[in-house]
Protein backbone atom coordinates (compact mmCIF):
# COMPACT_ATOMS: atom_id res chain seq x y z
CA UNK A 1 0.00 0.00 0.00
CA UNK A 2 1.04 3.63 -1.17
CA UNK A 3 -0.03 6.43 1.15
CA UNK A 4 0.92 10.45 1.31
CA UNK A 5 1.39 11.89 4.52
CA UNK A 6 0.15 15.55 5.14
CA UNK A 7 0.76 17.29 8.03
CA UNK A 8 -2.25 19.92 9.33
CA UNK A 9 -1.02 23.28 10.75
CA UNK A 10 -2.57 26.47 11.62
CA UNK A 11 -0.06 27.80 9.35
CA UNK A 12 1.14 25.40 6.89
CA UNK A 13 0.35 22.24 5.42
CA UNK A 14 3.15 19.84 4.21
CA UNK A 15 2.26 16.81 2.43
CA UNK A 16 4.66 14.13 2.25
CA UNK A 17 4.85 11.04 0.26
CA UNK A 18 5.90 7.63 1.90
CA UNK A 19 5.92 3.70 0.70
CA UNK A 20 3.93 2.03 3.02
CA UNK A 21 5.71 -0.29 5.36
CA UNK A 22 6.09 -1.30 8.72
CA UNK A 23 8.97 1.12 8.86
CA UNK A 24 7.66 4.38 6.45
CA UNK A 25 10.23 6.44 4.93
CA UNK A 26 10.04 10.02 3.73
CA UNK A 27 9.77 11.68 0.71
CA UNK A 28 9.57 14.55 -1.55
CA UNK A 29 7.08 17.35 0.42
CA UNK A 30 5.11 19.60 -1.52
CA UNK A 31 3.58 22.45 0.03
CA UNK A 32 -0.27 22.71 -0.03
CA UNK A 33 -2.99 25.15 -0.05
CA UNK A 34 -4.64 27.04 3.03
CA UNK A 35 -8.44 25.05 1.82
CA UNK A 36 -6.81 21.55 3.16
CA UNK A 37 -5.62 23.02 6.75
CA UNK A 38 -7.96 21.61 9.58
CA UNK A 39 -6.49 23.27 12.44
CA UNK A 40 -3.79 21.66 14.06
CA UNK A 41 -5.98 18.55 14.50
CA UNK A 42 -3.47 15.97 12.90
CA UNK A 43 -1.78 14.65 10.00
CA UNK A 44 -3.62 13.82 6.96
CA UNK A 45 -2.84 10.29 5.14
CA UNK A 46 -3.73 9.34 1.50
CA UNK A 47 -3.97 5.52 1.69
CA UNK A 48 -3.74 3.67 -2.01
CA UNK A 49 -6.03 0.92 -1.00
CA UNK A 50 -5.47 -1.87 -3.43
CA UNK A 51 -9.13 -3.31 -1.97
CA UNK A 52 -11.09 -0.42 -2.68
CA UNK A 53 -9.50 0.94 -5.78
CA UNK A 54 -9.19 4.07 -4.85
CA UNK A 55 -7.08 6.61 -2.72
CA UNK A 56 -8.41 6.73 0.91
CA UNK A 57 -8.14 10.00 2.94
CA UNK A 58 -7.61 9.90 7.06
CA UNK A 59 -6.52 12.14 9.65
CA UNK A 60 -4.78 10.81 12.66
CA UNK A 61 -4.73 12.68 15.78
CA UNK A 62 -1.99 11.71 18.37
CA UNK A 63 -2.82 12.55 22.51
CA UNK A 64 -0.79 15.04 23.67
CA UNK A 65 3.02 14.18 25.11
CA UNK A 66 2.58 11.34 22.42
CA UNK A 67 6.27 12.62 20.99
CA UNK A 68 7.82 12.70 24.35
CA UNK A 69 7.25 9.45 25.58
CA UNK A 70 7.28 5.69 24.08
CA UNK A 71 3.75 4.78 25.70
CA UNK A 72 1.06 2.93 23.47
CA UNK A 73 -2.12 4.08 22.94
CA UNK A 74 -5.87 2.73 22.15
CA UNK A 75 -6.81 3.91 18.77
CA UNK A 76 -10.47 5.39 18.19
CA UNK A 77 -11.60 4.80 14.19
CA UNK A 78 -13.85 7.67 13.60
CA UNK A 79 -15.95 6.98 10.79
CA UNK A 80 -17.23 9.92 8.48
CA UNK A 81 -14.25 11.69 10.31
CA UNK A 82 -14.07 15.07 8.49
CA UNK A 83 -16.96 16.02 9.36
CA UNK A 84 -16.35 14.33 13.14
CA UNK A 85 -12.88 15.15 14.04
CA UNK A 86 -13.41 18.63 15.25
CA UNK A 87 -15.67 17.67 17.94
CA UNK A 88 -14.32 14.40 18.76
CA UNK A 89 -10.61 16.01 19.65
CA UNK A 90 -12.12 18.33 21.98
CA UNK A 91 -14.15 15.85 23.88
CA UNK A 92 -11.18 13.39 24.45
CA UNK A 93 -8.78 15.73 25.17
CA UNK A 94 -11.41 17.63 27.72
CA UNK A 95 -12.25 13.28 28.89
CA UNK A 96 -8.42 12.70 29.20
CA UNK A 97 -7.62 15.27 31.59
CA UNK A 98 -10.39 14.83 33.83
CA UNK A 99 -9.27 11.04 34.17
CA UNK A 100 -12.80 9.62 32.40
CA UNK A 101 -10.78 8.03 29.26
CA UNK A 102 -7.54 7.35 28.24
CA UNK A 103 -5.72 9.37 25.98
CA UNK A 104 -5.77 8.18 22.59
CA UNK A 105 -5.25 7.98 19.19
CA UNK A 106 -7.79 9.31 16.99
CA UNK A 107 -8.41 8.00 13.12
CA UNK A 108 -10.53 9.73 11.44
CA UNK A 109 -11.87 8.17 7.48
CA UNK A 110 -13.08 11.08 5.57
CA UNK A 111 -15.66 9.68 3.57
CA UNK A 112 -16.10 9.71 -0.34
CA UNK A 113 -18.72 7.61 -1.08
CA UNK A 114 -20.78 7.16 2.42
CA UNK A 115 -23.74 5.19 0.53
CA UNK A 116 -21.45 2.66 -0.96
CA UNK A 117 -19.00 2.63 2.20
CA UNK A 118 -21.21 2.20 4.59
CA UNK A 119 -24.52 0.11 3.44
CA UNK A 120 -24.07 -3.88 4.55
CA UNK A 121 -26.28 -5.35 0.72
CA UNK A 122 -27.67 -3.21 -1.89
CA UNK A 123 -31.49 -2.38 -0.91
CA UNK A 124 -32.98 -1.87 -4.38
CA UNK A 125 -34.74 1.43 -5.43
CA UNK A 126 -37.40 1.73 -2.84
CA UNK A 127 -35.54 1.46 0.09
CA UNK A 128 -33.82 4.54 0.57
CA UNK A 129 -36.30 6.49 3.12
CA UNK A 130 -40.01 5.63 1.72
CA UNK A 131 -38.70 7.13 -1.84
CA UNK A 132 -38.18 5.50 -5.46
CA UNK A 133 -34.69 7.27 -5.87
CA UNK A 134 -32.55 4.44 -4.52
CA UNK A 135 -28.51 4.33 -4.08
CA UNK A 136 -27.47 1.96 -6.57
CA UNK A 137 -23.76 2.14 -5.62
CA UNK A 138 -25.20 0.61 -2.00
CA UNK A 139 -24.10 -2.57 -0.06
CA UNK A 140 -20.40 -1.44 -0.11
CA UNK A 141 -19.75 -2.30 3.64
CA UNK A 142 -17.95 -5.43 2.96
CA UNK A 143 -15.50 -4.85 1.20
CA UNK A 144 -14.78 -1.50 3.50
CA UNK A 145 -14.70 -3.73 6.65
CA UNK A 146 -11.89 -5.53 4.74
CA UNK A 147 -10.02 -2.10 3.88
CA UNK A 148 -10.35 -1.53 7.68
CA UNK A 149 -8.98 -4.91 8.86
CA UNK A 150 -6.55 -5.67 6.19
CA UNK A 151 -5.26 -1.70 5.09
CA UNK A 152 -6.07 0.45 7.72
CA UNK A 153 -5.55 -1.01 10.55
CA UNK A 154 -2.15 -2.69 9.86
CA UNK A 155 -1.11 0.66 8.66
CA UNK A 156 -2.20 2.24 11.89
CA UNK A 157 -0.75 -0.13 14.00
CA UNK A 158 2.82 -0.64 12.08
CA UNK A 159 3.55 3.15 12.34
CA UNK A 160 2.02 4.54 15.28
CA UNK A 161 2.52 2.68 19.15
CA UNK A 162 -1.05 1.75 19.78
CA UNK A 163 -2.17 -0.45 22.37
CA UNK A 164 -4.38 -3.38 21.15
CA UNK A 165 -7.69 -1.51 22.69
CA UNK A 166 -9.53 -0.98 19.72
CA UNK A 167 -12.91 1.67 19.27
CA UNK A 168 -15.78 2.24 16.52
CA UNK A 169 -17.29 5.27 16.43
CA UNK A 170 -19.86 6.00 13.54
CA UNK A 171 -23.39 8.16 13.17
CA UNK A 172 -26.11 7.08 10.96
CA UNK A 173 -24.84 4.98 8.20
CA UNK A 174 -21.98 4.92 9.85
CA UNK A 175 -24.06 3.59 12.93
CA UNK A 176 -24.95 0.94 10.55
CA UNK A 177 -22.33 0.28 9.23
CA UNK A 178 -20.57 0.13 13.23
CA UNK A 179 -23.68 -2.54 13.77
CA UNK A 180 -22.62 -4.61 10.95
CA UNK A 181 -18.91 -4.67 12.01
CA UNK A 182 -20.00 -5.75 15.44
CA UNK A 183 -22.07 -9.00 13.82
CA UNK A 184 -19.63 -9.64 10.84
CA UNK A 185 -15.92 -8.92 12.41
CA UNK A 186 -16.59 -9.26 16.31
CA UNK A 187 -13.34 -9.47 17.08
CA UNK A 188 -11.97 -6.58 15.57
CA UNK A 189 -13.13 -3.85 17.91
CA UNK A 190 -13.29 -4.23 21.56
CA UNK A 191 -15.50 -1.10 22.12
CA UNK A 192 -18.23 0.54 19.48
CA UNK A 193 -20.26 4.03 19.36
CA UNK A 194 -23.23 3.64 17.35
CA UNK A 195 -25.18 6.49 17.13
CA UNK A 196 -28.54 7.33 15.57
CA UNK A 197 -27.82 4.01 13.55
CA UNK A 198 -29.88 3.78 10.22
CA UNK A 199 -31.13 0.47 10.96
CA UNK A 200 -34.01 1.26 8.65
CA UNK A 201 -31.85 -0.21 6.17
CA UNK A 202 -33.29 -3.05 3.77
CA UNK A 203 -35.88 -3.83 5.99
CA UNK A 204 -34.15 -3.68 8.96
CA UNK A 205 -31.80 -6.93 8.28
CA UNK A 206 -29.31 -5.80 10.98
CA UNK A 207 -32.18 -6.14 13.28
CA UNK A 208 -33.16 -10.00 11.55
CA UNK A 209 -29.26 -10.97 11.58
CA UNK A 210 -29.26 -9.71 15.05
CA UNK A 211 -31.38 -12.45 16.05
CA UNK A 212 -29.46 -14.98 15.19
CA UNK A 213 -26.03 -13.47 16.08
CA UNK A 214 -26.89 -12.87 19.54
CA UNK A 215 -28.48 -15.92 20.46
CA UNK A 216 -25.24 -17.84 19.18
CA UNK A 217 -22.34 -15.76 21.05
CA UNK A 218 -23.56 -16.81 24.46
CA UNK A 219 -19.99 -14.67 24.96
CA UNK A 220 -19.29 -11.19 23.99
CA UNK A 221 -16.69 -9.58 25.68
CA UNK A 222 -17.32 -6.05 24.54
CA UNK A 223 -18.71 -2.94 25.32
CA UNK A 224 -21.40 -1.10 23.22
CA UNK A 225 -23.48 2.47 23.28
CA UNK A 226 -26.23 2.29 20.99
CA UNK A 227 -27.87 6.01 21.40
CA UNK A 228 -29.91 8.51 19.98
CA UNK A 229 -31.09 12.04 20.16
CA UNK A 230 -34.19 12.86 22.82
CA UNK A 231 -35.70 14.80 19.00
CA UNK A 232 -34.90 12.23 16.74
CA UNK A 233 -37.16 11.09 14.65
CA UNK A 234 -39.89 8.66 15.93
CA UNK A 235 -39.23 6.04 13.74
CA UNK A 236 -35.30 5.32 14.13
CA UNK A 237 -35.81 5.47 17.56
CA UNK A 238 -38.01 2.32 17.48
CA UNK A 239 -35.83 0.78 14.85
CA UNK A 240 -32.92 0.89 17.31
CA UNK A 241 -35.55 0.09 19.97
CA UNK A 242 -36.27 -3.33 18.59
CA UNK A 243 -32.69 -3.62 17.74
CA UNK A 244 -32.09 -3.61 21.09
CA UNK A 245 -34.72 -6.02 22.53
CA UNK A 246 -32.96 -8.37 20.36
CA UNK A 247 -30.07 -8.36 22.96
CA UNK A 248 -32.25 -8.35 25.86
CA UNK A 249 -33.16 -11.40 24.99
CA UNK A 250 -30.54 -12.96 24.51
CA UNK A 251 -27.51 -10.97 26.29
CA UNK A 252 -24.56 -12.38 25.84
CA UNK A 253 -22.18 -12.75 28.81
CA UNK A 254 -19.34 -10.23 29.13
CA UNK A 255 -20.72 -8.12 27.17
CA UNK A 256 -21.68 -4.77 29.01
CA UNK A 257 -23.70 -2.18 26.31
CA UNK A 258 -26.23 1.13 26.96
CA UNK A 259 -29.02 2.21 24.99
CA UNK A 260 -30.32 6.01 26.16
CA UNK A 261 -32.70 8.44 24.27
CA UNK A 262 -30.56 11.89 25.60
CA UNK A 263 -32.83 14.10 26.95
CA UNK A 264 -33.48 17.45 25.12
CA UNK A 265 -34.15 18.91 21.80
CA UNK A 266 -31.19 17.52 19.79
CA UNK A 267 -32.20 16.11 16.27
CA UNK A 268 -30.57 13.76 14.11
CA UNK A 269 -27.15 15.70 12.82
CA UNK A 270 -26.46 17.67 16.54
CA UNK A 271 -27.22 15.07 18.12
CA UNK A 272 -23.50 13.50 17.75
CA UNK A 273 -21.86 16.13 19.82
CA UNK A 274 -23.77 14.51 23.12
CA UNK A 275 -23.52 10.79 22.30
CA UNK A 276 -19.93 10.85 21.91
CA UNK A 277 -19.32 12.10 24.63
CA UNK A 278 -21.80 9.99 26.74
CA UNK A 279 -20.68 7.01 24.48
CA UNK A 280 -17.00 7.79 25.29
CA UNK A 281 -18.09 8.22 29.45
CA UNK A 282 -20.07 4.90 28.75
CA UNK A 283 -17.08 3.08 26.99
CA UNK A 284 -14.43 3.55 29.80
CA UNK A 285 -17.00 3.69 32.84
CA UNK A 286 -14.81 0.97 34.36
CA UNK A 287 -12.33 3.21 34.98
CA UNK A 288 -14.44 4.71 37.66
CA UNK A 289 -13.95 3.32 41.37
CA UNK A 290 -16.04 1.30 42.34
CA UNK A 291 -18.18 1.50 46.19
CA UNK A 292 -17.31 -1.80 46.90
CA UNK A 293 -13.75 -1.44 46.04
CA UNK A 294 -14.00 1.91 48.90
CA UNK A 295 -15.88 -0.03 51.37
CA UNK A 296 -13.48 -3.17 51.53
CA UNK A 297 -10.18 -1.13 50.92
CA UNK A 298 -6.74 -2.88 50.69
CA UNK A 299 -3.70 -2.09 49.41
CA UNK A 300 -3.55 -5.42 47.13
CA UNK A 301 -7.01 -5.07 45.43
CA UNK A 302 -6.47 -1.07 44.89
CA UNK A 303 -3.47 -2.07 43.27
CA UNK A 304 -4.21 -4.77 41.10
CA UNK A 305 -7.18 -2.80 39.37
CA UNK A 306 -4.92 -0.12 38.68
CA UNK A 307 -2.85 -2.78 36.52
CA UNK A 308 -5.86 -4.21 35.12
CA UNK A 309 -6.63 -0.69 34.13
CA UNK A 310 -3.44 -0.22 32.85
CA UNK A 311 -3.13 -3.71 30.97
CA UNK A 312 -6.46 -2.90 29.36
CA UNK A 313 -6.02 0.55 28.37
CA UNK A 314 -2.56 1.55 28.62
CA UNK A 315 0.42 3.03 30.46
CA UNK A 316 -2.00 6.62 30.77
CA UNK A 317 -5.11 4.81 32.31
CA UNK A 318 -6.01 6.28 35.14
CA UNK A 319 -9.00 7.04 37.37
CA UNK A 320 -10.57 10.66 37.72
CA UNK A 321 -8.63 12.29 40.49
CA UNK A 322 -12.06 12.96 42.28
CA UNK A 323 -12.02 8.77 42.30
CA UNK A 324 -8.93 9.22 44.64
CA UNK A 325 -9.90 11.43 46.64
CA UNK A 326 -12.83 9.51 47.10
CA UNK A 327 -11.01 6.41 48.38
CA UNK A 328 -8.24 8.71 50.18
CA UNK A 329 -11.20 10.39 52.35
CA UNK A 330 -12.74 6.94 53.42
CA UNK A 331 -9.08 5.40 54.42
CA UNK A 332 -8.50 8.65 56.46
CA UNK A 333 -11.75 8.75 58.30
CA UNK A 334 -10.66 5.17 59.17
CA UNK A 335 -7.23 6.70 60.23
CA UNK A 336 -5.74 4.19 57.79
CA UNK A 337 -2.79 6.20 57.05
CA UNK A 338 -0.72 3.83 55.40
CA UNK A 339 -3.70 2.81 52.90
CA UNK A 340 -3.80 6.64 51.82
CA UNK A 341 -0.66 6.58 51.59
CA UNK A 342 -0.29 3.83 48.74
CA UNK A 343 -3.46 5.85 47.38
CA UNK A 344 -1.94 9.25 47.42
CA UNK A 345 0.95 7.78 45.83
CA UNK A 346 -0.61 6.19 42.80
CA UNK A 347 -2.44 9.57 42.64
CA UNK A 348 0.87 11.22 42.08
CA UNK A 349 1.74 9.13 39.44
CA UNK A 350 -1.40 9.55 37.46
CA UNK A 351 -1.58 12.99 38.07
CA UNK A 352 2.16 14.25 38.27
CA UNK A 353 0.88 18.05 37.45
CA UNK A 354 -1.21 18.23 40.69
CA UNK A 355 1.00 19.51 43.12
CA UNK A 356 -1.63 18.83 45.94
CA UNK A 357 -1.33 15.51 45.51
CA UNK A 358 2.52 15.62 46.34
CA UNK A 359 1.89 18.32 49.65
CA UNK A 360 -0.62 15.38 51.04
CA UNK A 361 1.26 12.79 51.05
CA UNK A 362 4.25 14.60 51.81
CA UNK A 363 2.10 15.63 55.14
CA UNK A 364 1.27 11.92 55.69
CA UNK A 365 4.76 10.74 54.90
CA UNK A 366 5.57 12.85 58.07
CA UNK A 367 2.21 12.01 59.76
CA UNK A 368 3.74 8.54 59.55
CA UNK A 369 7.03 9.15 60.89
CA UNK A 370 8.80 8.47 57.20
CA UNK A 371 10.36 11.93 57.59
CA UNK A 372 12.85 10.66 54.40
CA UNK A 373 10.13 10.18 52.22
CA UNK A 374 8.64 13.46 53.48
CA UNK A 375 12.05 15.04 52.18
CA UNK A 376 12.05 13.80 49.15
CA UNK A 377 8.08 14.42 48.20
CA UNK A 378 8.85 17.69 49.31
CA UNK A 379 11.31 18.38 46.69
CA UNK A 380 8.98 16.65 44.05
CA UNK A 381 6.76 19.39 44.90
CA UNK A 382 9.52 22.19 44.05
CA UNK A 383 10.20 20.91 40.71
CA UNK A 384 6.43 20.34 39.74
CA UNK A 385 6.01 24.36 40.89
CA UNK A 386 9.25 24.89 39.45
CA UNK A 387 8.22 23.03 35.77
CA UNK A 388 4.68 24.97 35.78
CA UNK A 389 5.64 27.80 37.17
CA UNK A 390 2.78 27.87 40.08
CA UNK A 391 5.09 29.84 43.01
CA UNK A 392 5.09 27.46 45.14
CA UNK A 393 8.46 26.97 45.38
CA UNK A 394 9.48 28.94 48.54
CA UNK A 395 6.84 27.32 50.75
CA UNK A 396 8.25 23.57 49.94
CA UNK A 397 11.40 24.13 50.31
CA UNK A 398 10.78 25.74 54.11
CA UNK A 399 8.88 22.26 54.90
CA UNK A 400 12.45 20.61 53.70
CA UNK A 401 14.19 22.74 55.93
CA UNK A 402 12.14 22.45 58.89
CA UNK A 403 12.42 18.92 58.58
CA UNK A 404 15.67 17.97 57.97
CA UNK A 405 16.55 20.67 61.05
CA UNK A 406 14.37 18.01 63.19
Amino acid sequence: MIYKSIKISLTILIIIFFQFSANAQLADRIPLTADNQLLGLGTQYILKSEILQEDRPIVISLPIGYENNKDTYPVLYLLDGLGNIKHQVGTVELLTESGIVPPMIIVAIESLDRARDLTPSNAGEDNYIGTKAGIPQSGGAPEFLEFLEKELIPFVESNFRTHPYRLLEGHSFGGLFSTYALMNKPELFDALIIQAPALWWNKEEMTAQAKEFFKSNISLDKAVYFGTGGAEGWGMRQELARYVDVIKQNPPKNFRWKHEEIPGDEVHDDSRLLLNYYGLKFVFSDLRVSENLIKNYSDKAFLKGEQQLIDKYGQNARRPASDYVNIIMELLNEENNLGAITVYKRATEAYPKYIQFLNSLAVLYEKTDQIDKAIETYKSAIEVSTKLKLGNEEGYQKEVERLVKN
